[in-house]
């Protein structure tokens, strides 16, 4: 299924979680509850999990690596980081996404410890995240414009499309200090949209409006139901950095995503039995061909056989190799054999007729392009047959061919 349970993780320990089931699009699907994590697991059955991680805990760096860092960019990025980090790398767990137009790599910083706290959590809760995220991560990039969220104490803001967005502490007649920080001179250039709860609003309204002659622009928006369904809403188009990299990556059963997969494994079972059919229908058409083979080696040898009571096979074999020819290389068994070994370097070519004549066999061979008509072609004569390619043509999306086959000279 492409539905997805959104879990906002507890800010404390004994505060609760909330969560929110959407649809693929982040629509969502039922209002938003609060509780426990063993409450939110129960939604959980069938559904992706993402879970949002407070903003604050998460430290959101751009690095500068080697071009075509690839697969290694993980293993440089500590590195590269390292001096802006004031705790030992060790002890920090670094999630990393695709280079931006400036060439940068956005890095995702956590605390091990924290994360493995995190997760140690939701697994007895029973829960197993298939993303994990900063709510930071989720807010819209507008290119020219500064979107922002207030929520309770803390003031997330994402600046243009390229920008790492930004945490700040903005408590109480702390918000116009906050905005200094986040924009600088740059503030007066930008137009913010602001989000907030409409608790938060009635308490920080006076001093969210003081700030309007700093800025270019201000708009405001409540968010009636609170911050996680607008965060949700975002998720499709947001591509926020999983922390879930590396020795974190999630490791799902195909029991947990069997809803998921149900379609794509009908379809492989429906292409596998197709398969199957075709290939008992190329085992018959095979049979039929060596029936018709066999009446036509009858219909050769039946002269020189006629009145024979006993069991003509050994006979018909002697006759047909002739065992005095040139080392082996004449009669039609042997031209059977080294055709079958021919046959063997165009993988797909198929024997379309053959017929035996005068120690000669006629072959029309069907392949894929003219190229595959000639490796049978030259195999034959390298294994020490006279073989020549008489004719040939495109038949359909394939090539047809026509070898005369006799024997080698020695």
């Amino acid at each position: 299924m492409a539905e997805w349970l959104i879990v906002r993780m507890p800010r404390a320990a004994g505060t609760a979680a909330a969560w929110l089931v959407t649809d693929e699009a982040g629509r969502p699907l039922a209002a938003v509850q609060t509780g426990s994590l063993e409450s939110a697991a129960a939604a959980g059955s069938g559904r992706r999990i993402a879970v949002l991680v407070h903003a604050a805990e998460i430290l959101s760096l751009e690095a500068e690596l080697p071009a075509r860092a690839g697969a290694r960019a993980a293993q440089l990025v500590p590195f590269a980081l390292e001096e802006q980090l004031a705790n030992d790398i060790d002890a920090q767990h670094f999630a990393v996404a695709a280079a931006g137009p400036s060439g940068r790599t956005p890095v995702a910083v956590v605390s091990r410890a924290l994360l493995d706290d995190w997760l140690a959590q939701l697994k007895a809760a029973g829960l197993a995240p298939d993303l994990m995220c900063s709510e930071a991560a989720l807010l819209p990039r507008i290119a020219g414009q500064a979107v922002a969220l207030l929520d309770g104490d803390t003031l997330l803001l994402a600046e243009g499309r390229e920008q790492s967005p930004v945490v700040l502490s903005a408590p109480a007649g702390g918000f116009a200090s906050a905005l200094d920080i986040a924009l600088g001179e740059r503030a007066i250039e930008t137009s913010l949209q602001l989000y907030s709860n409409p608790i938060d609003w009635q308490r920080r309204s006076a001093e969210v409006e003081a700030t309007r002659a700093r800025l270019a622009g201000l708009h405001t928006q409540l968010l009636a139901s609170g911050a996680l369904p607008w965060l949700a809403a975002q998720l499709p188009q947001a591509a926020p950095i999983n922390l879930l990299q590396g020795p974190y990556a999630p490791r799902t059963s195909l029991r947990a995503n069997w809803g998921r997969w149900r379609m794509a494994a009908g379809l492989a079972a429906a292409l596998l039995l197709l398969h199957a059919g075709s290939q008992l229908y190329a085992l018959w058409h095979l049979g039929r061909e060596a029936r018709e083979l066999d009446s036509q080696i009858s219909a050769l040898a039946g002269p020189r056989f006629a009145g024979a009571s006993e069991s003509i096979r050994p006979r018909l074999e002697a006759e047909l190799r002739e065992p005095g020819a040139a080392g082996g290389r004449s009669g039609l068994l042997p031209a059977l054999q080294v055709l079958a070994q021919a046959m063997n370097v165009a993988p797909g070519a198929r024997l379309r007729s053959l017929s035996f004549r005068d120690g000669a066999l006629q072959l029309k061979v069907r392949a894929s392009d003219a190229q595959s008509i000639d490796r049978i072609n030259q195999s034959l004569r390298s294994a020490g047959w006279q073989a020549e390619l008489t004719s040939g043509g495109a038949a359909g999306d394939a090539f047809e061919g026509d070898i005369a086959l006799r024997g080698g000279s020695g």
